[in-house]
């Protein structure tokens, strides 16, 4: 178990190196073996000996282990995937199913990971080995089988890059038997990781189709843009319309379109106005549709399009913050606000966010603080993180004179508590 053990410890933090340099969010650490006194406070606690297997790699391993990344949100994963493995001797306990306490089987599941949505990875002590790994997953309250034994769980997890723990990442990767490494889906993981880990900008911008396959991976860096600018900007677009037709995820079909939109800028115009004039066969959403709009056609455009497409939904329903910041947060234009004033109302979610995106000047902030009721609360939501934005040299003299005397007079007519904290919270920004 030592020198399986160490292997495990090597490849854990080989891959998380290698995932820390790629951006990835992680955390790794690999405990001591545990001491024999304390795996008898365990048992004793638990009023069980436990399994000879999991002593072993307690007590001849580590007893604690916890590895864990999360790649950044621009990376296109073929699977919904996220990594989290370990394990605590100290936090061993009996795991029993909401509602089946009395079902006679409260000593059947011993938890050894609690992931962190509510799931369970747990030991099965009535199976063969005594550490079978099974999922439970607390939406469902379904158990999964993984593995026949808690070594060979450890195993297949590490070879599979120690994805887990909440139910949806197993199922692509397990069969009758339980994880699989060598099923179709998990090689295609392991490729696609294989390919995260090593593949580099200065290898990628020699084929496009590579280079399509590197922006999936990282985003659209400046640096990666200006690679694509060294290919045919038509070219370019066929080659991101050809891969978001391969792509039967409609999500991912929308961001590598995004993506093209980003790479191409004012030379994928044409394209655009194809989307809006129905003219393109491609279909795409509303969110999309806004986004490519605002980094692909000239500012007034793009605005006066969403506009309309703003104000035929208002025709039919209660335009709220939420949707208007989401086909407007991208134009980053202070005409946005201008268009706001007499189309917000409460509750104000979402106006507020826009707010802050849409570069409001001092004299925005100064008429939106004396105006209505919803404006003044908008304002007063945004404020903080408008003055962390652009720090007080944003503002002279007499305009943060101006803000105090009117926040002052909004904190003596606020009633709520809410809206009195929230005023104070502006005003701390101002002291």
């Amino acid at each position: 178990m030592k020198e399986q053990m160490a292997a495990w410890k090597r490849q854990w933090q080989e891959l998380i190196q290698a995932l820390e340099q790629k951006g990835a969010d992680t955390q790794f650490n690999a405990g001591p073996p545990a001491a024999e006194s304390g795996l008898a406070e365990t048992e004793l606690r638990l009023g069980i000996r436990l399994p000879q297997e999991l002593r072993t790699l307690l007590k001849e391993g580590a007893g604690q282990a916890y590895v864990y990344w999360n790649l950044p949100d621009t990376a296109l994963l073929p699977f919904e995937v996220s990594g989290e493995l370990g394990w605590d001797a100290d936090r061993l306990d009996f795991f029993v199913p909401p509602g089946e306490e009395d079902s006679g089987e409260t000593q059947r599941y011993l938890s050894f990971h609690p992931a962190g949505n509510g799931d369970e990875l747990l030991l099965d002590l009535h199976s063969a080995s005594g550490t079978a790994v099974v999922h439970w997953a607390h939406e469902t309250a379904e158990y999964l089988f993984l593995a026949p034994s808690i070594t060979e769980f450890i195993d297949k997890i590490t070879a599979l890059g120690c994805v887990g723990a909440e139910e949806w990442q197993y199922p692509e990767f397990c069969g009758e038997a339980g994880l699989d490494p060598e099923k179709p889906a998990s090689r295609q993981w392991m490729a696609w990781l294989n390919e995260y880990l090593t593949l580099t900008l200065a290898q990628a911008q020699k084929e496009l189709p590579l280079l399509l396959r590197y922006a999936e991976m990282f985003g659209m860096a400046q640096e990666t843009a200006e690679a694509f600018g060294r290919y045919h900007a038509e070219e370019v677009l066929q080659a991101f319309l050809e891969r978001a037709g391969q792509e039967r995820d409609s999500s991912k079909k929308e961001a590598i379109l995004c993506l093209a939109g980003d790479a191409l800028k004012e030379k994928a115009a044409e394209f655009v106005r194809s989307l809006w004039s129905g003219t393109s066969s491609l279909a795409v959403s509303r969110s999309t549709l806004a986004y490519l709009s605002a980094h692909c056609l000239p500012e007034d455009e793009g605005l006066e399009r969403v506009f309309c497409l703003l104000e035929g939904l208002a025709e039919t329903q209660q335009l709220s913050g939420y949707q208007a910041n989401s086909l407007l947060q991208d134009f980053h234009s202070r005409r946005v606000i201008g268009w706001m004033e007499d189309k917000t109302a409460f509750p104000y979610g979402g106006w507020d966010t826009l707010f802050v995106l849409s570069q409001p000047a001092p004299s925005d902030i100064i008429q939106w603080l004396g105006g209505s009721d919803v404006q003044r609360q908008i304002v007063i939501a945004a404020f903080p993180v408008l003055y962390d934005n652009t720090g007080a040299t944003f503002f002279s003299a007499a305009e943060l004179r101006q803000i105090r005397n009117l926040l002052e007079q909004a904190l003596d007519e606020a009633v709520l508590k809410k809206e009195k904290q929230a005023v104070r919270d502006a005003l701390g920004r101002l002291a």
